[in-house]
């Protein structure tokens, strides 16, 4: 259920999936998420975390009561991985937009860094996901039509339409739903006719370090 906002008021939920990383998910909302939230007083957040931990490494996520954010917090019980934990996410948000952050990986250099992934979606909507375009494999390998681009957009960091991926949800096959789970939605979306937009302030990379990420509003690689 997406809540009411009023006239020019922007309603945006923030998805996060921690897994077994309590010192990691500290640095990500101290340090990056709750910056970029108190840098935009009049935007209506929701934070959502789908905690993938085991029982004893579950997270703790009291401090937020300090922040008067409103956020939502479910443990499936075990990892259930990443594509049918951004379905229960989804399932979850309440405004017409998400951000996807990785709790492992990442850093903030400017807090508007959430405005360019946003507005794009806002001004066009066949634009589905938002974020740094990837090289992907033949899309004919997880079956989808030959012809679409051999792009998708880097699962670390990026910007939703809530209804888009809430018709078109991640897969729950075996083969795609962690690794690769950012390929496939990226080919469904595309496959039902929106648009993967890029943003140039965000860099998104897998299993790569970014030279100077400063040069970037947010970066998501594996330096640290």
């Amino acid at each position: 259920m997406q809540s009411p906002l009023k006239e020019n008021e922007l309603g945006v939920s923030i998805i996060l999936i921690p897994h077994n990383n309590a010192e990691r998910f500290n640095t990500r909302m101290q340090r990056d998420v709750l910056p970029t939230l108190k840098a935009h007083p009049s935007w209506q957040f929701q934070l959502i975390l789908i905690d993938n931990s085991d029982e004893d490494k579950k997270q703790q996520h009291d401090f937020l009561k300090e922040h008067n954010i409103e956020y939502s917090y479910a443990w499936p019980g075990n990892n259930i991985m990443y594509g049918p934990a951004m379905n229960v996410a989804v399932s979850m948000c309440k405004h017409p937009y998400f951000i996807y952050i990785c709790s492992n990986h990442g850093r903030m250099y400017d807090a508007t860094w959430i405005d360019d992934l946003i507005n794009p979606i806002i001004q066009n909507n066949k634009i589905a996901m938002t974020g740094s375009l990837y090289p992907s494999c033949n899309p004919a390998d997880m079956g989808f039509a030959h012809h679409l681009p051999r792009v998708h957009i880097q699962g670390g960091v990026f910007g939703a339409r809530t209804e888009a991926i809430a018709v078109h949800p991640y897969t729950h096959d075996e083969r795609w739903k962690h690794w690769g789970s950012d390929i496939f939605q990226s080919y469904k979306l595309m496959t039902a006719g929106y648009t993967l937009h890029p943003v140039k302030t965000i860099n998104s990379v897998w299993r790569e370090c970014l030279p100077s990420p400063e040069r970037w509003k947010y970066v998501h690689d594996y330096s640290e």
